[in-house]
């Protein structure tokens, strides 16, 4: 489903992502550990081109996405063709990025009415199916204002989904949240595994990663030092590095 070959991102001089290669099978997910500051965030935005990449290329579903070769020249794609890829792509952000001026199912309408021209009506009968899915029907008329941290993230899912992506990316979506809060978003996100949705998922909730993920990605200073399985990252982890990181974080956490 999503393929990264060769890429490198650079902010200035400051060499972000270095030869970043990873592969992500259809439903399959995904969770990026590492330290702060190691391009976490940055990869993931990569994938939907919300970065741009000086080196290498992300595909989707075999479609390159944000350049493309023409006449051996990488071409930018045009912003009509990149939004169209950029629909195949949910992405739900550290800040739930909501339009407090309008409602939770307004909100969520929004995109598939102007972007994709959905019917009012149709978009309105599925904003609340998604309401329904996260636990949010009784808060389909209220403003953000009025909701928690936790029903603001779970609305910013629902809007995600309401275009009906193939991929979801999660770019640490619990850490603006008070601990109490966390569970009932990682439980929106666990059923959204178990349907299959193919994932990427950027968080800082190990034991949450554990449970969820497929495949495991550990990245320091812009390059993956160590790719496997829940099991083979936190049992028997490869590189001292990866063993200490994930040491430091269980410890944070039990304090």
């Amino acid at each position: 489903m999503i393929d990264i070959v060769g890429l490198n991102k650079y902010f200035g001089d400051h060499h972000v992502l270095k030869d970043v290669n990873l592969n992500i099978g259809d439903g399959e997910v995904v969770v990026i550990i590492g330290p702060s500051g190691s391009g976490k965030s940055t990869l993931l935005r990569c994938i939907n081109y919300l970065e741009e990449y000086q080196e290498g290329y992300v595909s989707i579903a075999g479609e390159n996405i944000g350049r493309r070769m023409v006449n051996g020249k990488s071409v930018r794609m045009s912003e009509r063709a990149l939004n169209r890829m950029r629909q195949k792509v949910g992405m739900v952000f550290q800040s739930f990025n909501l339009f407090f001026n309008k409602s939770v199912v307004e909100n969520i309408m929004m995109a598939p009415v102007d972007l994709k021209g959905m019917k009012k009506e149709k978009a309105h009968e599925k904003a609340l199916e998604l309401l329904e899915m996260v636990g949010l029907r009784e808060k389909e008329n209220v403003k953000p204002a009025s909701l928690s941290g936790g029903q603001k993230q779970r609305v910013a899912i629902a809007r995600a989904l309401a275009m009906e992506p193939e991929i979801m990316l999660f770019d640490e979506p619990t850490s603006a949240l008070d601990p109490e809060m966390v569970g009932e978003v990682l439980k929106v996100m666990k059923e959204l595994a178990a349907g299959g949705m193919t994932m990427v998922i950027v968080t800082h909730e190990m034991n949450f990663a554990r449970t969820i993920a497929d495949k495991i990605v550990v990245l320091e200073d812009g390059k993956i030092i160590e790719t496997g399985s829940p099991e083979e990252v936190f049992e028997h982890p490869k590189q001292e590095r990866t063993r200490s990181f994930v040491n430091m974080v269980y410890n944070r956490d039990a304090v």
